[in-house]
């Protein structure tokens, strides 16, 4: 382990993994640990997003995350989960997930704005 009097190398970027290009991953189950994983292999370790495979028992992606989406009742994730502040290594990996919706924008931003404007 290295210690350092900073923070700074949270926001560098790792080297590619040796042999990054050639690896191939299976991760078996889509909850956010399996999804984390591949985020991580393919943002940190430089493994190609095309050689990452989920596997999943499931109809839907997710495990306890697989919520209810109705817009007219909410959108509610299964098992009551609570993100709080103190979760660097979740908002790291949400700042590097670009939004679907919002151009120029991360998942971690969505949810940052969402709280600020409506907190819960």
């Amino acid at each position: 382990m290295q210690h350092t009097a900073g923070n700074y190398e949270a926001f560098a970027r790792p080297r590619p993994a040796q042999h990054a290009q050639e690896t191939k991953a299976y991760i078996v189950g889509s909850g956010l640990a399996g999804l984390a994983a591949a985020v991580f292999l393919i943002r940190d370790a430089g493994v190609p997003g095309a050689n990452v495979t989920i596997l999943e028992k499931g109809d839907v992606a997710g495990g306890a995350l697989d919520g209810l989406d109705v817009p007219d009742k909410g959108f509610v994730i299964r098992g009551g989960r609570e993100l709080e502040d103190h979760m660097e290594c979740l908002w790291d990996m949400m700042r590097s997930i670009p939004s679907l919706e919002l151009e120029d924008a991360s998942v971690l931003d969505e949810f940052y704005w969402l709280n600020k404007d409506d907190p819960n």
